[in-house]
């Protein structure tokens, strides 16, 4: 029953992400079909500049997700005993299974929390993108019939520039989901290793 329920939370946090993954290649497969019909015979290069437009965005982006899991890192190192928080009022030394059961479903609800929460920042993240990138789309089809070369060299570009970030958003999504599923695991070993949860072997 203790497998079950670890793997229904773990299933929770990979059907979140993968949700949000279809979506931001949705948008991103959309804009790709946009950008085809310009027919630019400069189209590849002007796909290929952005990725040295956007290496400071995508620095920042990268430093401010890493900073996020430093500091959740950090946490978990300073905390001297990870069940603390799940035995008030419990004394380890006499907990019955019931007990034991509890701080254990306790213990891996708040590590699908913690998870959940670092995937919505990404989803956020993404949502914000295919915002702007369908704001772009909706004012160069109103002002398209002006012809004007400059303005579809910036579309393209600023299209490019979007597809780049979200292309960054996923691989951070997928690279969460990877480590969601080994957190996932390592608790629920640690748990079942832990001296004082010897009552659920």
């Amino acid at each position: 029953r203790a497998n079950e329920d670890a793997g229904d939370s773990l299933m929770e946090v990979v059907n979140a992400e993968k949700e949000c993954l279809t979506a931001a290649r949705h948008a991103q497969n959309e804009t790709a079909d946009l950008l085809t019909t310009r027919k630019h015979e400069e189209e590849e290069v002007i796909v290929d500049q952005p990725v040295f437009e956007t290496g400071s965005k995508k620095g920042e982006e990268k430093k401010e997700e890493e900073k996020a899991e430093e500091r959740e890192d950090e946490k978990d190192r300073r905390q001297l005993d990870y069940l603390t928080p799940f035995l008030q009022n419990i004394d380890p030394k006499s907990m019955g299974r019931e007990d034991a059961q509890k701080v254990r479903e306790a213990c891996m609800k708040a590590l699908k929390d913690r998870l959940l929460e670092r995937a919505n920042i990404i989803q956020n993240r993404l949502n914000e993108e295919n915002s702007a990138l369908a704001k772009t789309q909706a004012n160069f089809q109103r002002n398209q019939r002006d012809n004007d070369p400059d303005m579809e060299e910036q579309f393209e570009r600023e299209c490019s520039e979007a597809m780049f970030r979200i292309q960054i958003l996923e691989q951070r999504l997928v690279q969460h989901e990877e480590n969601a599923l080994k957190k996932f695991r390592d608790m629920d070993q640690k748990l079942l290793a832990d001296p004082r949860m010897a009552v659920l072997r």
